[in-house]
């Protein structure tokens, strides 16, 4: 049995605490974690009833929290992530998935000494910024981000992969339910983390990371009450799609396009579509963004959103796309750093495991797919 000692209650609150922040109800949790009733969980929680190490270890993988959390005296509060939703839905559970997915990211660094990065794109822009033309500053900051990036003529092809890669960004494709597109944070220990939700189309978690991408850079610009909970267009998840639209489609790629596209200066609908497609991102995207470049009127930009048609032809023409193999759920720089902490034995095989949520039988096949056999490691003599 684990012994409360000093601070007999500490370990208690906790274990409650624990349970109520991954989004279980007590009765839920204490079926999880295979007790007869929830009185007995509820025993542990008043701290009437000692907790034994077995049933703790259940505990921290079931509510995602590492034993440190339990034991320690001192441990951080989680960070409040900015969530993007069409409706309130209760995001409990998998904010602590997400959250640690990024306290796992962050210990591999910290094993292989990485230093991060994502503070580079963070630029010195303040509240003043956006007072006086909050739209153009945020279509601005997206073709400033996009040079900075080096994203080239077609960015959402490059985006997930420079934000992972040389900025250190830890992504995460999650499988949501209805109406939630995501989340974003930024935390001095755990780094940048956002979340995507795996079940959209590509070119909508294309938007969805741009548009994160923006509440990233200018993070102490706006506090979260200006931004919301991510139900509302709020002015700063207005001016994030402003950024996004200009990230994605930049004005001089873009309108080179449109001149190889359309024909006699007479933009048609199949127009609209193609280059949506070759842009990576949505076609209501491709017409606001002609709509602000003032290449089109807003009106006909409606007008076509309303074509009956358009939809059908839209999905048809993309039905391909739909068909294509959804993300990959972990990063595969997230892979390759487990995989490396595991060869050079900075992390156990069940740490391993439970990193990358596989069966401890699966690791050494994990391994070798990820090209990560022993060879891998032999040194190389010296000439």
């Amino acid at each position: 049995m684990i012994s409360k000692g000093k601070g007999e209650n500490v370990l208690d609150k906790k274990i409650a605490d624990a349970r109520e922040a991954a989004g279980f109800s007590i009765t839920e949790a204490a079926q999880k974690l295979g007790f007869k009733n929830y009185q007995t969980l509820s025993a542990i929680e008043k701290g009437t009833r000692k907790i034994n190490a077995h049933e703790l270890i259940m505990m921290a993988r079931l509510y995602g929290r590492s034993l440190d959390y339990f034991l320690e005296s001192d441990v951080a509060s989680d960070p409040l992530p900015l969530w993007r939703k069409t409706k309130k839905t209760d995001t409990n559970k998998v904010q602590r998935q997400f959250l640690s997915f990024l306290e796992n990211y962050s210990n591999l660094e910290r094993l292989l000494g990485l230093k991060r990065r994502w503070k580079d794109v963070q630029k010195n822009y303040d509240r003043d910024d956006f007072s006086v033309n909050g739209f153009e500053q945020a279509e601005k900051l997206g073709t400033e981000i996009h040079s900075f990036l080096d994203l080239g003529s077609r960015p959402s092809l490059n985006l997930l992969n420079v934000l992972e890669n040389k900025l250190r960004f830890k992504i995460l494709h999650l499988p949501l339910g209805d109406g939630v597109s995501g989340a974003s944070v930024v935390d001095n220990a755990l780094g940048v983390g956002i979340l995507i939700n795996a079940n959209d189309a590509l070119w909508r978690r294309n938007f969805d990371l741009a548009h994160e991408l923006f509440h990233i850079i200018t993070w102490n610009v706006f506090s979260p009450e200006e931004i919301g909970n991510g139900t509302t267009k709020t002015r700063p998840e207005q001016y994030a799609d402003i950024f996004a639209s200009s990230l994605l489609l930049p004005e001089v790629h873009l309108l080179d396009a449109l001149k190889e596209t359309a024909t006699d200066n007479e933009i048609r609908i199949i127009d609209i579509i193609e280059l949506a497609k070759e842009f990576g991102v949505s076609t209501e995207a491709v017409l606001w963004r002609l709509v602000n470049l003032k290449i089109i009127k807003k009106t006909l930009a409606s007008k076509v959103l309303e074509t009956p048609n358009f939809h059908d032809l839209d999905r048809d023409m993309r039905q391909k796309l739909y068909e294509k193999d959804g993300p990959s759920r972990f990063p595969s720089r997230f892979i390759s750093l487990a995989c490396r902490c595991l060869m050079e034995g900075k992390i156990s095989r069940g740490a391993f495991a439970e990193y990358l949520e596989i069966d401890r039988a699966e690791i050494d096949y994990y391994l070798e797919s990820a090209g990560f056999g022993e060879e891998s490691y032999a040194k190389i003599a010296a000439a």
